[in-house]
């Protein structure tokens, strides 16, 4: 029994070690997760102060949002929306693109109660850089190009990139970068005009699913 007891002992140890190391590192992806959040919140709200006046609307945004299902896109977008003493006054979208060169392109795309584009900012891509990186606002002007643009300007067959047949600048070597955010920032308009009186009615924190 002796010789089985000293072989279980450092099996046990080692187990518990096992545990603790495995509590601990539960913990630390806690908290570096709620950082990661946190840092997305604080880069999204900067992103939207880019697009919107922070005395445009006097509600809070992260507050007043819901979820909401897009056509043609694959993951439900979240809705933040401004409104100034309770009237409707732009809608933030935060949504995924469909892959483009290396994966899904995160956006925030602002279109106001009238469902004209305000803008639209990229919060996170891993496209290359030096070619596809240029969606980003700091890198180039490019996503300039869709503020004033609403569902039916350009009709729908032209949210894509010229070098597919659309009315929209195709970045110089990344048309499959050029049209995932181009074709989202249009689903995005079109989803916004169909349902935008659903989208300003709904509470907080609910869902409104495509029809």
């Amino acid at each position: 029994m002796s010789g089985q007891s000293s072989i279980w002992k450092p099996a046990l140890a080692l187990g518990g070690i096992g545990l603790v190391v495995a509590v601990v590192l539960a913990g630390l992806d806690g908290l570096t997760a709620d950082r990661i959040e946190a840092q997305q919140q604080r880069q999204a709200l900067v992103a939207i102060s880019s697009m919107l006046a922070p005395d445009a609307y006097d509600n809070d945004l992260l507050a007043d949002g819901l979820s909401v299902a897009i056509e043609g896109l694959d993951k439900p977008a979240t809705a933040f929306r401004a409104r100034l003493d309770g009237e409707p006054v732009a809608v933030i979208l935060d949504l995924e693109t469909r892959p483009a060169y290396s994966g899904t392109i995160r956006l925030l795309v602002a279109v106001d109660a009238a469902g004209s584009v305000l803008g639209a900012r990229v919060l996170r891509h891993q496209e290359t850089p030096g070619l596809g990186d240029k969606i980003e606002r700091e890198r180039s002007d490019w996503i300039d190009q869709f503020e004033g643009r609403s569902a039916n300007d350009p009709p729908p067959n032209g949210w894509t990139a010229d070098r597919q047949g659309g009315a929209f600048d195709t970045l110089t070597s990344a048309t499959v970068t050029s049209a995932a955010v181009t074709e989202a920032i249009g689903m995005a308009v079109a989803g916004f005009k169909r349902r935008s009186t659903e989208i300003f009615e709904r509470p907080a924190n609910s869902s409104l699913e495509e029809q």
